[in-house]
């Protein structure tokens, strides 16, 4: 892996109710400026596919609360 490999990137967490859910995003296949944007809920021991579109542009960073 290089500097600019561009890699996934998972934000996973559980819902008051107590639903175990995950959003990855993706580096799409065929652009390199573009991304799949996944949305999965955790149901039965597997991950179930919710929606799922193509985004650009994404950035990431975490601040103070």
């Amino acid at each position: 892996m290089t500097p600019g490999t561009r890699c996934e990137e998972i934000v996973e967490f559980t819902t008051q109710s107590g639903t175990r859910r995950r959003i990855r995003f993706v580096p799409h296949p065929s652009n390199d400026t573009q991304w799949q944007r996944i949305e999965e809920t955790w149901s039965n021991q597997q991950w179930r596919l919710v929606g799922q579109d193509t985004v650009g542009d994404v950035d990431h960073w975490t601040r103070p609360a």
